[in-house]
Parts: structure tokens; C-alpha cells; sequence
């Protein structure tokens, strides 16, 4: 019964409800302590039997007449009769009698003390043994005698008279409040318990494979944070698994298409068909160059494979950025020449950055790869670096004048197999480029963002951390 969230708030809040109900009988226990309430109920009941007891002393005579041994002798029957201890004492308070005879000579200052109306006297008193008895008191004055003072005194069983007069409403309000808060922590605890319910059921049925499926965001703020956690999440994972399918897509369709090559060249070797020298030549070429594109493929996907586990370890050597960038460009240069499109080199001297020279110049040329593969002739391609931020960060960036990137697929360009131009021959790669790019700057504690207009051109950014000598 206990496993369930629902049942565990509402057994809280019962108990809650009931250490609630305790501590109120508590605290109107510990009032009626500090309370004439009870010692005033206890001197009525007191009253009472002091009459009867007065009512008894007079059938042996007026108690005036009394004398004072025959008034002990009447004491203790009449005491235990009424249920009460009489004490009878003096002017100055010292106790003469006792109908249980253990306080004789004791003195009671502050019933000498206490107010006397008509002949009464009524209230409370510490006992020689520290308890605290309520009291009815008579003032006796005979004509031949000192005055003396009647107590009739009895030990309040303040339990007994809270039990009595407080109880019984206490557990009536207190039985209303616990039926209507246990109405009321049961909505709560249903309020809470019902949101994540309907989370849990949406992760069961994603775990059945049912794509696009949502939490409804309800309940709570922390539910509904909940909820919308879990459909960012729900959201992710489905991209995931989508991407997931793409990517099994996407390399078969990358290794199926030089796997043909290769079967049908390597079928001509084996068939006779290429005969010729130049049939023969032909085909091994087209196999080596398929065969080639192929291992590209392997060890990108393997290289990424790296970076996802974590394997991936950058050397963090100090590194000069201008002559790196410089080896960049004079490598591209040959392409860009064939594709007549300009390289133009803009970067200061003395930047260092730490990190991997090797893989840092994989990025660099990488981005000029790509800008001037997609530049038209006559167009031109700047790679140029700068300081930024305080000249904490050096921002490298590739600017071309190429046909640019819709805005739509700018958050995109840096997916795995993602290609801008769909119908574009996929020869020259495999579109793993940029997404080994951005991992790449990212391992070296930096940034990378593209911005594009379509017509006029796109500019990558890269980011990174300067290094200062003498640690700057």
C-alpha cells in the first residue's frame, strides 16, 4: 500500500494532522496548568462538600460551641464521609488539627494572609510537602475563644477535570478537523501524485516505441517542471534515435556507393573485360581512388567515435597562429586556383593559442575546404584572426562570397552527414567535416558559430583561448 507516492503523502499529512492534534491537547494541557480554570471548577466541587461537612458538624452543635477536642473527634468522619481533609487553624495560620493528623504544626502564611468575605475564604495553597491544594475555608469566632478558620482542602486531580470539562470538545472539533484535513490532503496529495502519473505514463509508452509522445505539463510548479524536463528530454531522445537512423542511412548510402565501383571494376579484372592496358589502369585507379574514400570515411567516423567516448586527447603545445594559418592557405591554394577563387590571409603576428597544431591546421583547412568549394569563380575567400574579449580570445574567421547558407539549415551545417545542397555529388565527402570541426574546437576549450546570407556570401567564426606568455 505504502509504494505508491499517493499513499505516502497522504499517511504524511495524516500523521502530520495527528502530531498537530497532539501538540493542541499539549498546549491546552499546559493552559490549564497556568489556569485558574480548573482550581476554580475544583473549589465548586469543594464547596459543595464543605457544606455537606458544616451540615454534619452542626447536628453535633453549633461549631462555635465546639470545644476543641470534641471538634477533633468529629473531624476524621466527617473527612472521610465528604471525601475531603479538614484542617483546622489558628489566627496565625498554624495548623492545630488535621483530619489525617501528618501536618500538625505547620504554619499556612498565606491562608493567614488570604482575604476573608463574610466569614469565607476560598483559593489555593502550597502544601508543607510542595503539592498544591485547593481550599473552602470558614472563619469560626466564639465569644470565649480566639478566632480560628475551618479549611476544607482537597488535592486537584487537574487530569481528571481536563479529561472531563476540556476533552470531550477538544475531540469533537479535533475529529472534524481530522475528517476535513484528511479530505483536503487526500486532493493534495492526489494533485501531486496524478502529474506524475501521467509523466510516468508517457516514459512507458516511449519505452513501447511510440514516438511523439508528451507529458502533459500540469500540477505543481516542481510537477510541471518535471514535465517539461521530460519532454525536452523525450524531444532529444527521439531527435537522438532519429539521428541514430540517419547516420546507419548515411554511411550505407557512403559505402555502398564506392562499394559498386569496386565490385564492377574488380568483376572487369576478374571477367576479362578490361583487357587493355588502359582498361586495366582505368580500374585499379577507380578501385584505389574508392578504396581511398572509403578508409577517409573509417577514420572519420572512427575519429568521432573517439571524441564521443571521451578518448580523444589533444596535445597542448604552444602554438603560433600566423605561420599555422599561413601552412593552411599555401596547402588550399592549388584547389583555389583551379576553382579561380582568391585566398586572401589577414592575421596578426604573435598570437599563440595552446592546443594541437595538427588538428588545429585539420580545422582551418577543413573551413577553407569547404568556402572554397563553394565559392563561384571569381569570388574570393579571407581567412583573417583577430583579438577579442580584452585579449583573452583570438576569433579566427573564413569569409566567402559564395552562394551562403539559408537561415534555416545554419543550425544544421554542423550535424553529422548533414549537406546543405541535397543534390549535390557527394564525391568529395560525406559531410562529417564540420561536425569533426566543431569537436575539435571544442576540445580546445572554444567556440565555433557560422552566419550566412543567402547571395552573399557565409563566415564561419572559431574561438579560442589565447595563450600568454609568462602567464598573463
Amino acid at each position: 500500500m505504502l509504494r505508491s507516492l499517493n499513499s505516502r503523502l497522504l499517511l504524511s499529512y495524516v500523521v502530520v494532522i495527528l502530531i498537530c492534534l497532539a501538540l493542541v491537547l499539549l498546549g491546552l494541557f499546559v493552559f490549564t496548568l497556568t489556569s485558574p480554570l480548573w482550581v476554580r471548577s475544583a473549589t465548586l466541587d469543594l464547596e459543595v462538600h464543605a457544606q455537606a461537612a458544616l451540615q454534619a458538624l452542626r447536628q453535633a452543635g453549633l461549631p462555635e460551641t465546639i470545644p476543641p477536642v470534641r471538634l477533633q473527634e468529629l473531624l476524621v468522619p466527617v473527612a472521610e464521609e465528604q471525601e475531603v481533609r479538614i484542617l483546622v487553624l489558628d489566627n496565625n495560620g498554624e495548623i492545630r488539627l488535621d483530619s489525617e493528623g501528618r501536618w500538625l504544626g505547620e504554619r499556612l502564611q498565606s491562608i493567614a494572609r488570604a482575604p476573608v468575605v463574610n466569614g469565607r475564604m476560598q483559593g489555593t495553597f502550597l502544601s508543607p510537602a510542595g503539592s498544591r491544594w485547593a481550599y473552602v475555608g470558614r472563619v469560626i469566632s466564639a465569644p470565649d475563644r480566639d478566632p480560628y478558620t475551618i479549611l476544607f482542602v482537597s488535592r486537584p486531580q487537574m487530569l481528571t477535570w481536563f479529561v472531563q470539562n476540556l476533552m470531550p470538545p477538544v475531540a469533537r472539533a479535533g475529529a472534524v478537523a481530522l475528517v476535513l484535513s484528511f479530505l483536503l490532503a487526500l486532493l493534495i496529495s492526489r494533485s501531486v501524485a496524478a502529474p506524475l502519473q501521467r509523466v510516468a505514463a508517457a516514459a512507458e509508452a516511449i519505452s513501447r516505441g511510440e514516438a511523439g509522445t508528451c507529458a502533459p505539463v500540469s500540477g505543481p510548479a516542481e510537477v510541471r517542471a518535471l514535465a517539461h524536463t521530460f519532454n525536452t528530454m523525450a524531444n532529444q531522445v527521439e531527435a537522438s534515435q532519429e539521428s541514430q537512423r540517419d547516420f546507419v542511412t548515411n554511411v550505407s548510402h557512403e559505402l555502398k556507393t564506392p562499394l559498386t565501383s569496386i565490385r564492377g571494376f574488380s568483376q572487369a579484372l576478374l571477367d576479362g573485360t578490361a583487357s587493355t592496358p588502359e582498361t586495366t589502369a582505368r580500374a585499379a585507379r577507380v578501385i584505389h581512388e574508392e578504396a581511398e574514400r572509403m578508409r577517409r570515411l573509417v577514420d572519420e567516423l572512427l575519429l568521432l567515435a573517439r571524441f564521443d567516448a571521451g578518448q580523444m586527447v589533444m596535445a597542448r603545445d604552444v602554438v603560433e597562429l600566423a605561420p599555422l594559418l599561413r601552412g593552411c592557405v599555401e596547402k588550399l591554394t592549388p584547389q583555389s586556383q583551379d576553382a579561380d577563387v582568391a585566398l586572401v590571409l589577414e592575421v596578426p603576428e604573435g598570437v599563440f593559442v595552446t592546443g594541437d597544431a595538427d588538428r588545429l591546421a585539420q580545422v582551418f583547412a577543413n573551413l577553407l575546404d569547404n568556402s572554397v568549394s563553394h565559392t563561384p569563380p571569381g569570388g574570393n575567400v579571407t581567412l583573417g584572426a583577430g583579438l577579442v574579449d580584452d585579449g583573452h580570445v583570438v576569433e579566427v574567421t573564413v569569409t566567402d562570397s559564395g552562394s551562403g547558407i539559408p537561415a534555416e539549415e545554419i543550425p544544421r551545417i554542423f550535424e553529422r552527414f548533414y549537406q546543405v545542397d541535397k543534390a549535390r555529388k557527394r564525391g568529395r565527402g560525406a559531410g562529417l567535416g564540420l561536425a569533426i570541426t566543431k569537436e575539435i574546437v571544442k576540445a580546445h576549450g572554444g567556440t565555433i558559430r557560422a552566419e550566412s546570407v543567402v547571395g552573399l556570401g557565409s563566415k564561419l567564426s572559431v574561438c579560442l583561448p589565447v595563450y600568454h606568455k609568462g602567464g598573463d
